[in-house]
């Protein structure tokens, strides 16, 4: 599960160290800066000089899969991915006084193609086999295929978003059992065989060339045996360069890659060793491109094929049937707020509320108290104002509500204006809830369509009601392209439980680009009061960790909206390389607002967060009877199990993989966040049955 506190993701202010009077009686750590100097030679290297006071170590987490530590700082990496690219960099500095600072910086690399450089990436010097990349955001997407078409051209609207959507449907399930080889010869040569398992999915429009009846995309039987020659050449046409590697492939023959829309040439938008992304356009409406993302690990299997184990031994149990607290031989816990990097709204206890063993089960209930917790403050009517009187309205949340991130254990959201009163009487205002447990720089943002103006407007005005005063509110502006490029200022709350207009000097403001707006409300104040949600997550952390086995679990999930239950392993060395480098073994979640479909997931470099391999299958009655949650994770491959049935994710595992080495279990009920989504307003409580977990080995 992605929401680990074991990354520690300042999200957008870095961590004010704690004075701590240990052996070394060292500076509290401060004042962290990044400065990069990109190579323009097409090396794609990159050096990072980070500085901070205090500072004993610095980590790495370099955007493209790879993590790195250094003593000094100072740190040279050579990316590989070829073409325009932009990689997201987290440097975190570790403090003599252990505390930790965080920040991120964006590094722009382009790497030169060349036909050399592809087919290197296509085939690893002689062959290579790419499957779909199930489950991944735009594993099928379809967008305008030029500038003037209506919509945006570079992002597609995703056709697909989730695997279960195209490779649990009969229609389509044969898309997601193609197999892509690349070869090369010693020539330089290239040839490619596509192996459809026997049927391939057509589009609608191009039914015809099998005789198809269906007036909607069907899987057909088709025969795409043989070797297609592959011709590497550069794109001509309308093709904005940041955002191609400006290079095609042309199949022979009348070669396609996995779905059928009549064409055999594709754009080459990224390559990397993981990654294959391309373009494609219809045939019979040329006016509309197809985007198919490909990975070289399979990320699905499927079918009803039941496992057969290798592990019989049964090595580790906990049956739950002594009633009371979990064993504390097994179990130990997580305690916090705000789900660690996915704005989630819980706050994980030990109390006997969220987790206790009782009547033979283990249950794990997320709770809602029915009104926020900590700190609430509400504001309305973003303004810009010039000094002579001009105003500009950036927000007033009466339209579309904008799209808020938060982080650091903060929730925000659009809600009627709950006293419409003095200052304010609109009737819809942002309210931010700074949850208990929650970072004291806890806060949200949203962005802006187009750059504020600070030349004709020299401070920003924001209606604000405060729960008390004195209240510290500080406001940044970013740019979203350049995290370095920022503006802070403080204004305070004078009056308590009624609106008043804060006024925010921009004045001082160095003139970059600003369009995001970031707020944080009592910063840096820690909410006291009890939390909106409370849940439990518990571990085997240094208690059992194993290498390779069988892990069954059996349960009965939740089902409220907003509730994300998961059952999942974490490699134990995370504390010495990070995450994703440490590896996590997502053994099932379930998603309340989606009830009744579980999923499975692999999160490891190159194939983390949004781009984890991940399967999903439906499971009608997941959250009114128990089902058996199963892993069998072999030193060659790794499958996701449901009652018996290999569902989905057959990983072949290999020395390269972090899979390797202990991991631990964990069980556990988000609120909401990335995943959870909305909360049912109604929500009150609801559990997460388990009967039993088992190890064999």
């Amino acid at each position: 599960m992605k929401n680990l506190k074991y990354i520690f993701f300042a999200f957008l202010m870095v961590l004010v160290g704690c004075e701590d009077d240990d052996a070394f009686g060292s500076v509290a750590l401060s004042n962290l800066t990044v400065n990069t100097e990109v190579s323009d030679d097409g090396s794609g290297t990159v050096i990072f000089k980070p500085s901070a006071s205090g500072a004993k170590s610095y980590n790495y987490n370099f955007g493209d899969g790879t993590t790195a530590e250094s003593l000094t700082g100072f740190i040279s990496k050579t990316y590989r991915t070829v073409g325009e690219n932009i990689f997201t960099v987290t440097i975190t500095a570790n403090g003599f006084d252990g505390t930790t600072m965080t920040e991120t910086v964006e590094v722009s690399i382009n790497i030169p193609v060349t036909n050399s450089d592809l087919v290197n990436l296509l085939t690893d010097g002689t062959s290579k086999t790419w499957f779909l990349a199930a489950a991944q955001p735009g594993h099928l997407g379809l967008g305008p295929a030029r500038e003037g078409i209506d919509g945006d051209w570079w992002y597609p609207k995703w056709y697909s978003a989730k695997a279960f959507e195209k490779c649990g449907s009969d229609i389509s399930d044969c898309f997601c059992d193609d197999e892509l080889t690349f070869s090369v010869d010693s020539n330089g040569d290239v040839t490619y065989v596509l192996d459809n398992m026997g049927q391939t999915f057509f589009n609608v429009g191009h039914t015809a060339v099998v005789g198809g009846t269906s007036d909607e995309d069907f899987c057909y039987d088709y025969d795409t045996s043989g070797e297609k020659a592959v011709t590497i050449s550069s794109v001509e046409g309308n093709v904005p360069e940041a955002e191609t590697t400006g290079m095609q492939m042309e199949f022979a023959d009348g070669g396609f890659m996995s779905y059928y829309v009549g064409s055999s040439t594709y754009e080459i938008l990224s390559l990397s060793e993981n990654l294959l992304y391309v373009r494609t356009y219809d045939t019979m409406n040329p006016d509309l491109a197809w985007y198919i993302r490909f990975t070289s690990a399979p990320s699905t299997g499927g079918g009803d094929e039941s496992l057969q184990t290798i592990y019989t031994n049964l090595v580790w149990s906990d049956e739950f049937d002594v009633n009371g607290a979990p064993n504390p031989a097994n179990w130990t816990y997580d305690i916090g707020a705000g789900g660690w990097g996915n704005g989630e709204a819980q706050e994980y206890t030990d109390s006997a509320d969220n987790v206790i063993v009782e009547d033979g089960l283990l249950k794990i209930t997320a709770r809602g108290s029915g009104v926020a917790g900590g700190a609430v403050h509400y504001y309305d009517d973003v303004t810009l104002v010039a000094s002579g009187g001009g105003v500009s309205v950036v927000e007033d949340f009466e339209g579309t509500a904008p799209a808020f991130t938060d982080f650091g254990g903060a929730s925000t959201a659009v809600i009627s204006n709950p006293d419409a009163s003095g200052e304010n009487t609109s009737t819809n205002v942002g309210e931010s809830t700074k949850n208990s447990g929650a970072e004291v720089w806890a806060g949200s943002f949203f962005d802006v369509a187009a750059p504020l103006d600070l030349t004709t407007y020299s401070s920003m005005e924001i209606k604000t009601w405060s729960p008390a005063v004195g209240a510290v509110v500080r406001l940044k502006l970013e740019n979203q392209a350049n995290p370095d490029e920022f503006f802070e200022v403080d204004a305070t709350t004078s009056v308590n439980e009624e609106w008043e207009a804060l006024t925010f000097d921009l004045s001082s403001a160095p003139a970059f680009t600003y369009d995001r707006v970031v707020l944080f409300f009592d910063f840096g104040v820690s909410p006291t009061g009890s939390a909106a949600y409370t849940s439990a997550r518990i571990k085997s952390e240094n208690l059992f960790e194993f290498t390779y086995g069988r892990v069954e679990i059996r349960a009965k999930l939740p089902s409220a909206g907003g509730t994300w239950p998961a059952l999942w392993a974490l490699g134990a060395n995370f504390d010495e390389v990070g995450w994703p480098a440490t590896g996590e073994i997502d053994i099932m979640e379930h998603v309340g607002n989606n009830s009744n479909t579980v999923s499975s997931a692999l999160h490891f470099p190159g194939n983390s967060g949004g781009s984890a391999v991940v399967g999903a299958t439906p499971v009608s009655s997941a959250t009114s009877e128990f089902h058996n949650y199963t892993v069998e994770w072999t030193p060659e491959s790794i499958k996701f199990v449901v009652d018996d049935e290999l569902i989905h994710n057959s990983f072949v595992n290999s020395a390269s993989t972090p899979f390797n080495s202990d991991f631990f279990l964990i069980m556990n009920i988000a609120m909401g966040g990335t995943l959870g989504g909305a909360i049912d307003g109604e929500f009150i409580q609801d559990s997460m049955e388990v009967d039993y977990v088992r190890v064999y080995q």
